[in-house]
């Protein structure tokens, strides 16, 4: 299982938005108003001088779903263009939670 955090800016939070809805994703964990600096970009900071913000959502992907998502979210970044999107890849191993005894 991997778990894909896809940062970018709020401009494109309707088509990313979109990709996930006609994508395999059945669930998303995601954040409005992330403020920030990338490595290659301007502070988003959200105030008069650095206007703008960014949202990130977090997907957890089983193994089976992840070759498709991979190519879905391709076809979004050539849309959108190099910039504004960034897209991260970590290892997840979900944990189970043992109810705890008083």
């Amino acid at each position: 299982m991997k778990l894909y955090l896809i940062i970018y800016d709020v401009d494109f939070d309707e088509d990313i938005m979109e990709t996930l809805t006609k994508c395999c994703v059945t669930g998303f964990t995601k954040w409005d108003r992330v403020l920030g600096k990338g490595s290659h970009s301007n502070p988003k900071m959200d105030d008069a001088v650095w206007p703008g913000f960014n949202c990130v959502v977090a997907v957890a992907m089983e193994e089976k779903k992840e070759v498709t998502f991979k190519e879905v979210l391709r076809e979004t970044c050539k849309k959108l263009g190099e910039g504004g999107i960034k897209i991260y890849e970590f290892p997840v191993k979900e944990v189970d939670m043992v109810e705890c005894k008083d």
